[in-house]
């Protein structure tokens, strides 16, 4: 027999409800229907109903109670049941790992005698690998993030660096800038002692040069006196 999918389930439902509604005949007597037992997927899907509204706290005991009636059984049904509660997000006993073991030791039996299960089992499957993909996306997303923060953190401290290192370069050529203006000062400054005593050697041996000239004028009056009275003498002894 073809197992029925969800979608099936549903459809088939709803034509029954709407053929109920449309032969409704209120003149006449009602009728009295046999109750119709829940397919094994649709107790599948009333029991995850049922799981989604508990909390968390009777979630934890709705595992306990789950893992010992699938020890007991081991029937698909409560293998299913366990996968899914394994599988639920937002909980701290999720098992991932777990569920996908118990899921495909069931996929992988070579004789099902439980085919009708087989679509839910698939549909668990692709939502635990989905959902393995996504942490594993997000994982990496996150991993990205940081090394990105942990980049704009090595560029901030670069920065940090670059402008400490702009401030000392800055510092170190004003300071320069400084020094070579008090060098150039104190060459300038150098230059003109230099030129001042330039200009006095030059003043000194221009006096020397007029001392010198000055004492041979005086050598030469002397002379000049020396003969005179040599003269004035010759001619007092004549007399």
């Amino acid at each position: 027999m073809k197992p029925r999918t969800t979608s099936g389930v549903l459809i088939t439902c709803l034509l029954a409800m709407v053929c109920c509604v449309n032969c409704a005949v209120p003149a006449q007597p009602r009728r009295v229907f046999a109750r119709v037992e829940a397919t094994e997927g649709e107790r599948f899907f009333q029991y995850f109903a049922h799981i989604r509204s508990l909390s968390l706290k009777a979630l934890h005991r709705e595992l306990v109670q789950q893992d010992v009636a699938f020890a007991q059984s081991h029937s698909v049904e409560d293998r299913l049941r366990l996968a899914l509660l394994l599988s639920l997000p937002d909980t701290d006993f999720g098992n991932s790992l777990y569920a996908l073991e118990l899921l495909q030791a069931y996929l992988n039996e070579p004789a099902q005698h439980h085919t009708r299960f087989m679509d839910i089992a698939t549909l668990l499957v692709t939502f635990l690998q989905n959902q393995k993909q996504m942490k594993i996306y997000e994982s990496l997303a996150q991993q990205l993030q940081k090394d990105l923060d942990k980049t704009e953190l090595q560029l901030a401290t670069q920065q940090q660096l670059s402008k400490k290192l702009q401030d000392q370069l800055d510092t170190q050529r004003s300071l320069h800038q400084s020094l070579s203006k008090q060098l150039q000062e104190a060459l300038s400054e150098k230059e003109r002692q230099l030129a001042m005593q330039q200009q006095l050697n030059k003043k000194l041996q221009d006096e020397r040069k007029n001392v010198k000239r000055l004492q041979e004028k005086i050598e030469k009056i002397k002379d000049i006196e020396k003969s005179l009275i040599e003269r004035e003498r010759k001619d007092n002894k004549g007399t």
